[in-house]
């Protein structure tokens, strides 16, 4: 077990949580849901990363929804920040660590699918990793880290997601999504490339994350907010992407409430 889940254990005592939520830029309205317990900064935590971005606050937060025990990252970590995938995947090594079985995991994401509109939510149901430089699994040992990928987002929970959506009546799209390195945005050949592979959305996150869910076996539910067309400006500012999240955020924090209630 690592040091930093071994810290994080001693502060919580016997809060054991079910359900991992990842919160992505600008997408804090989530823990209005949640009757938090316990409060941790990362700061605070030994051999851990700190969030460095607007819109990350960075800390751990421990709580319920209904009657469901959840573990929130309130910010989370980028490969960009200059951190090596082992860091940005220590949130969920430490979930697992912990005993989640289940993964939220949210993030602001670019339109590459000219359908999409700002202000959307798209449910994952794949992805595409660009992000060659490095792998979260990177020296693990044994047969494990051999993680398959098929199938990672659980279409059980992506039914039941857009089910409860459907009886909000809040609309929410289905797609495929691409991670990656950043901090630069996309060029328009690069945004070209991705749209004739299908690809749906782009963001900075959200791929390392799930491949260590499934290193732990954890279901997963992704959800993008979508905050720029891609083909639509040639402006993008992570300050329009963080306003943007913040309004999409409310709508995605209810359907996460309901969906935790219900699960």
């Amino acid at each position: 077990m690592e040091k930093y889940t071994q810290f994080v254990k001693k502060e919580i005592g016997d809060f054991n949580p079910e359900y991992a939520i990842v919160i992505g830029s600008g997408l804090a309205p989530i823990m209005d849901k949640v009757k938090v317990k316990k409060r941790i900064s990362y700061k605070e935590i030994p051999d851990f990363p700190v969030s460095t971005v607007e819109g990350h606050r960075g800390e751990l937060v421990f709580g319920t929804i209904g009657n469901k025990r959840v573990l929130i990252f309130n910010g989370r970590f980028h490969f960009y920040e200059g951190y090596s995938m082992k860091d940005v995947t220590k949130t969920i090594r430490l979930a697992g660590e912990l005993g989640v079985h289940s993964l939220i995991v949210t993030n602001a994401a670019g339109a590459v699918n000219t359908t999409l509109e700002v202000g959307d939510i798209m449910l994952i149901n794949d992805h595409v990793n660009f992000i060659y430089a490095d792998n979260p699994l990177r020296g693990e040992k044994g047969n494990k880290r051999f993680v398959n990928m098929i199938g990672v987002y659980s279409r059980e929970f992506i039914k039941k997601f857009r089910k409860i959506a459907n009886r909000e009546g809040i609309p929410v799209r289905e797609g495929v999504y691409c991670a990656v390195s950043g901090p630069n945005y996309e060029t328009l050949a690069e945004l070209k490339l991705m749209n004739r592979l299908g690809i749906d959305a782009v963001g900075m996150s959200t791929v390392p994350e799930v491949i260590m869910a499934a290193y732990f076996g954890m279901k997963v539910l992704g959800i993008s907010c979508i905050t720029d067309a891609a083909f639509g400006s040639n402006e993008v500012s992570h300050e329009e992407v963080i306003s943007v999240a913040e309004k999409c955020g409310k709508k995605i924090a209810k359907l996460v409430e309901e969906f935790v209630k219900e699960a």
